[in-house]
């Protein structure tokens, strides 16, 4: 039984890097894979799938974090802060 070939062509790290700056907001990264990508045949199509899966990837975190906002603000009054501010949102803050 033999080994199957890797799905991993040039092409499609190509795409892997578009998503990952994408994910980055790098710009100067998208533009440089984006022209690569181009260069290696890729699909405008393709490359558009490879930023929308990024974009889907991207915005849990985002909603995650807006959720976790508002639910600690609709707990916590105006009282809320320090100790008082933790123990309504959950401790273990980043600051």
């Amino acid at each position: 039984m033999s080994q199957p070939s890797s799905l991993m062509t040039e092409a499609v790290a190509e795409l892997v890097a578009i998503g990952a700056a994408i994910a980055a907001s790098c710009e100067p990264c998208f533009r440089h894979h984006f022209d690569s990508a181009r260069k290696l045949g890729v699909s405008r199509e393709d490359m558009r799938e490879a930023v929308n899966v990024a974009l889907a990837v991207k915005a849990t975190p985002h909603r995650k974090v807006v959720e976790a906002a508002d639910h600690c603000l609709a707990e916590a009054g105006p009282e809320a802060t320090g100790k008082g501010r933790a123990a309504a949102c959950g401790s273990g803050g980043c600051c």
